[in-house]
């Protein structure tokens, strides 16, 4: 058995399928067939059953995957005492991040963190929540801040923070507003994300609690957009609310809290559970939350790993 069998062993017991797994390795579906077949026939067992849909993983699978994520946890844990081994940081870090997490955070904390590790480079990629989630599963990030829900619960996370969800406007169209109840909306034209994004997934739930299904005129994914079309007289958009920076739009734009529902957003660190985070990613994790503590509104949430 070698740490090769063990990672295809691991991608297609996660994956439940062959091409699934071979994407995620970036080997041809043959290569993870091979491996298989010889890690099964080496051992006289067989961990997977076989049918037109896919495999499934056997008892004895379940088992030998606990002992499998053990390993390629112990090798990166390995790797990392190497490279804390010397104290100037350098290679590669690619951090991913949904859209709608607060941009003026990312800029700060990526010049910052550049300042302090300038041998490092950075790839800084954000997309729809999935995209995110697939890219970790094959590896093309270190480490990914998502809002939190029931399907990271095979990813490692730490708690970054909290924030309310908030209405936003133009200033004379909630002009002598502080608050504003859900059933209210729909005397506004509403603009939200389409429902390909985590964000628009919160807004309807929360609102279905409370009995009240939301109709918006526009459904826009580029949040800039959408802020720049909420600008218009008679127009709400609902969005989190470290997102309405003054510097971006000037008084022109306003908030006002949202009520019944009240609506709280998370943002996790998130990472696959066998990988062991390098020492640039740590470094980066406490610029970004010296950065977090410069923003109104938020709650900062320096949580343990989970």
């Amino acid at each position: 058995m070698d740490i090769r069998q063990i990672q295809y062993f691991v991608a297609l017991y996660e994956e439940g399928s062959i091409t699934k797994a071979a994407k995620r390795m970036h080997v041809v579906q043959p290569a993870i067939s091979q491996q298989i077949k010889r890690l099964e026939a080496n051992a006289d067992v067989q961990l997977f059953e076989r049918d037109p849909h896919g495999v499934t993983p056997n008892a004895l699978a379940h088992r030998f995957y606990h002992h499998c994520i053990g390993v390629l946890t112990e090798l990166e844990q390995a790797r990392a005492v190497l490279s804390q081994g010397s104290s100037h940081l350098s290679g590669k870090l690619v951090v991913g991040s949904q859209a709608s997490f607060n941009q003026y955070v990312m800029g700060q904390t990526l010049a910052t963190f550049h300042q302090l590790c300038p041998d490092v480079a950075i790839l800084a990629r954000d997309g729809y929540r999935s995209d995110l989630i697939e890219w970790l599963i094959q590896g093309e990030l270190d480490f990914a801040l998502l809002s939190t829900t029931q399907d990271l619960l095979n990813m490692h996370t730490r708690m970054v923070s909290r924030e309310d969800l908030v209405v936003v406007g133009h200033c004379e169209t909630l002009a002598a507003r502080d608050v504003l109840k859900g059933n209210e909306l729909s005397a506004f034209k509403l603009i939200l994300p389409s429902r390909h994004k985590s964000l628009r997934n919160l807004i309807d739930s929360q609102f279905g609690l409370h009995g009240l299904t939301l109709q918006p005129r526009m459904e826009i994914d580029s949040l800039q957009s959408l802020l720049q079309l909420a600008l218009r007289p008679g127009w709400l958009s609902i969005v989190p609310s470290t997102t309405v920076l003054p510097e971006s739009f000037g008084n022109r734009l306003r908030s006002v809290q949202l009520i019944q529902p009240l609506i709280r957003r998370s943002v996790v660190a998130t990472w696959p559970r066998h990988k062991e985070l390098a020492p640039a990613v740590h470094v980066f994790m406490e610029v970004l939350f010296s950065t977090l503590s410069d923003v109104a509104g938020l709650e900062i949430v320096n949580g343990d790993v989970l």
